[in-house]
């Protein structure tokens, strides 16, 4: 009994010893390393453990003020890099801030566990640092300078006159890796490293042997007088790749196509081809009247990838059978974010008809004319059921409206007239009624032809307008409304009438111009021009035939017939007219 009591008293003792030196023994490792870093710890190679704060960071400049230069070299050549050269400034305290944190921010299970680690198998940190970056780039560049050999691409070229393919074996070269060689110094600066750095080479190998100057001479061979054709149909253009382009995409090895080189042909494309899409936007000026609107639209994006693709296979093709065949250019099409049908309540939801003229040649006061009167016409609405006037809507024609004086026609004759001009601006809007298909109900063809209203369009397809007549008139028949819209460019001498409304799905037919009765001009005309200086002559009429003229036009919706008429125009034959000038001082 004795014995088993003896035996439990230095059991219980044994027990509390136990638990008593490890607890001493940590107390001891506390009050040892408190204020200092714990054991294994190390920055930039330097141990700094057992040290306070102020000690290690005493420590690391004397490293630290160790280093004053870097060494770069290349084969026998060096180029000493002073790091004042490039700012740098080393950061001492936050430098020993995460030695220090070891074993002393996380929760206690944590801390004891990098304790541990760091005495078994120790810890390592860089130096945290500034330098200047600009200054760094700049002192790379200049090292990069005195090494740099560009290489020569091969040349695959055409020889027109022979029609040989000519090919250029090109030359090596090589070039310094700036990010790779920026991160050696990185670290050398990180580790204090006065050991020399080796600029990172990076070795461009395009020079072409004789055998592979033969394989691509066949090749190129393959592809004189042919040709790739892209169509674009959102822009209406073609690009037209011939041979001489298609034969600089030819990889000189390995029997490839120069992808690079076709990418950066179709990133051109897509500038030329890509659009934004447009938000539909509408704003009221006065009732019937709108002073902003932009109809939605569509926009695109060329897939590049996928026409890179497309255009590398048609190569494959080519090269392999000589088949050509024309590409469509592949586009995504964006969606407006706000549709047209949005923004108005009126029925406007989609273009229904497009009139178009050019007047290249004209004066300025009858420009100005042109202008102002299509200006008036902007944002006109037209409600369902009304008759449109364009003698009502544009108002007075005359010097006391801001009309200037240009040539118009009047009793057979050409003379000086308020407003000249104006009948081109009705004129558009006729052929943009026509091809909305509304009904017609008055106009009135000019008594001559005029060479302005056949630039780029058929003769008769005019409408003249004279105050108070005769007019321009057509009724809105469609169930909503519809709104004029009109676009003048000065630059490109163009004008343009847009309708918007709602579409009900009828389709316009509009037949050639048939010309009968033909008449030659009278001799030419000249009329003296006090605004223009003595001996100038400027033709402003250009001569034109006389003859009687004809077109069908039919507007049907399904099996129903909505209009169906022929217009007639009897054009005077009309002579050549010349401003001469009389113009003293």
């Amino acid at each position: 009994m004795n014995k088993i009591k003896l035996s439990k008293w230095w059991f219980k003792r044994l027990v509390i010893l136990g638990l008593l030196v490890p607890g001493v023994i940590l107390v001891t490792f506390e009050v040892k390393y408190w204020q200092r870093v714990y054991p294994g710890l190390a920055i930039a190679g330097t141990d700094v453990g057992g040290l306070t704060k102020k000690e290690a960071e005493v420590k690391l400049k004397k490293k630290t003020d160790s280093l004053k230069t870097l060494i770069l070299g290349w084969g026998v050549n060096q180029w000493p890099l002073p790091l004042e050269l490039i700012g740098l400034k080393y950061d001492l305290e936050n430098s020993v801030g995460p030695a220090w944190d070891i074993g002393r921010r996380g929760k206690w299970i944590e801390n004891l566990r990098q304790k541990f680690e760091a005495g078994k198998n120790g810890m390592r940190f860089d130096l945290k640092y500034e330098w200047d970056s600009e200054k760094v780039a700049a002192a790379i560049a200049t090292v990069a300078a005195q090494i740099d050999l560009p290489a020569k691409e091969p040349e695959i070229t055409l020889d027109k006159l022979s029609g040989q393919v000519l090919v250029t074996s090109g030359e090596n070269g090589y070039w310094v890796n700036r990010e790779a060689l920026e991160k050696k110094l990185d670290k050398a600066v990180k580790t204090v490293s006065n050991n020399r750095i080796d600029v990172p080479i990076v070795r461009l190998l395009p020079k072409l042997t004789s055998d592979e100057i033969s394989i691509v001479k066949d090749r190129g061979q393959k592809l004189v007088g042919k040709k790739l054709v892209l169509a674009a149909p959102e822009v209406g253009q073609n690009w037209e790749i011939n041979d001489e382009q298609l034969l600089t995409w030819l990889e000189g090895r390995d029997g490839i196509w120069r992808k690079d080189k076709i990418a950066a042909w179709v990133e051109q494309l897509a500038h030329a081809v890509d659009k934004p899409a447009q938000d539909a936007s509408f704003r009221f000026v006065e009732p019937g009247r709108v002073e902003e609107f932009k109809p939605a639209k569509d926009g695109f994006r060329v897939k590049q990838p996928e026409m890179i693709n497309k255009i590398t296979e048609s190569l494959w093709r080519l090269e392999q059978s000589g088949q050509t065949n024309d590409l469509t250019v592949e586009a995504e099409i964006i969606k407006p974010g706000t549709e047209t049908a949005q923004v108005n309540d009126l029925g406007i939801n989609e273009l229904i008809g497009m009139g178009e003229s050019w007047f290249s040649g004209s004066i300025t006061n009858r420009i100005f004319n042109l202008r102002k009167a299509a200006e008036m016409l902007n944002g006109v609405l037209v409600a369902p059921g009304e008759t449109f006037s364009f003698n009502e809507r544009v108002g007075e024609v005359s010097a006391d409206t801001g009309y200037k004086q240009a040539y118009i026609i009047k009793e057979g004759k050409t003379i000086l007239g308020d407003g000249g001009g104006v009948c081109q601006v009705s004129t558009t809007l006729f052929r943009a009624v026509l091809n909305a298909g509304l009904p017609i109900e008055e106009r009135v063809a000019h008594a001559y032809r005029v060479r302005y209203y056949e630039e780029k369009y058929q003769v008769g397809f005019d409408a003249t307008v004279f105050q108070p007549s005769p007019d321009f008139k057509f009724k809105n028949d469609t169930p909503g409304h519809v709104l004029i819209q009109t676009e003048f460019s000065e630059r490109d001498k163009h004008l343009v009438f847009k309708l918007y409304g709602t579409s009900d799905g009828r389709l316009v037919n509009l037949s050639k111009s048939r010309v009968w009765e033909v008449v030659a001009p009278p001799p030419d005309l000249y009329i003296d021009d006090a605004t223009l200086p003595a001996g100038t002559v400027k033709q402003t009429e250009h001569a034109a035939w006389g003859a009687k003229v004809a077109f069908d036009w039919k507007v049907t919706r399904g099996e129903e017939v909505l209009q169906e008429r022929t217009f007639y125009s009897n054009y005077r034959s009309w002579q050549a007219v010349y401003l001469r000038g009389t113009k003293t001082n």
